[in-house]
């Protein structure tokens, strides 16, 4: 056997049946973990949900999870960086701006239909917390990396258009 057939028979051995494997499945409830704040050149680069907090990675994140089945998505987040207030309203059944704010404005949670193309995430929003974000235009697509139980994904585009500086968030697999 010359070295050539040689190299042949370990790439096919050892590479062609790689290239058939599919990508990491993303089905699954997913906790989130960590999330990575990019630095950015203006504020309007960032269109997300998390403009309001620090440059940087955040491990001390608040409760969130990510399900996707084999079709659809829901997403429910605390965006805060404490966590929200748990205490009753200074006025009990009538809650002032501040107060509202203070719990639901770090609150992100949207459902609906999803797409894996490699490594791109298109979310088609079907409900959403704001409802300007759902409907037939609404999306937001998202760079995926899964690494066993660890899931990444990083927002780079919306119907509102390109995102120039998306934060990371990280994810862990439980179940």
């Amino acid at each position: 056997m010359t070295k050539h057939t040689l190299a042949f028979v370990l790439f096919a051995a050892f590479v062609v049946p790689m290239a058939g494997q599919s990508p990491p499945s993303i089905r699954g409830v997913w906790r989130n973990t960590e999330r990575t704040i990019p630095a950015s050149k203006s504020p309007g680069d960032r269109v997300d949900p998390f403009g309001h907090i620090a440059v940087g990675t955040q491990t001390a994140v608040q409760p969130g999870l990510l399900i996707f089945t084999s079709k659809h998505y829901s997403r429910t987040t605390d965006t805060a960086v404490e966590p929200r207030p748990t205490s009753s309203e200074a006025v009990p059944g009538k809650p002032t701006a501040e107060e509202l704010q203070a719990r639901w404005g770090p609150f992100q949670a949207n459902a609906g239909t999803y797409d894996l193309s490699r490594n791109i995430l298109t979310l088609r929003i079907v409900v959403s917390k704001s409802p300007s974000e759902q409907g037939e235009e609404s999306f937001a697509r998202l760079t995926v990396r899964v690494d066993g139980n660890t899931l990444w994904l990083t927002p780079f585009e919306n119907n509102r258009g390109r995102i120039v500086a998306g934060v990371t968030s990280k994810y862990v697999r439980v179940e």
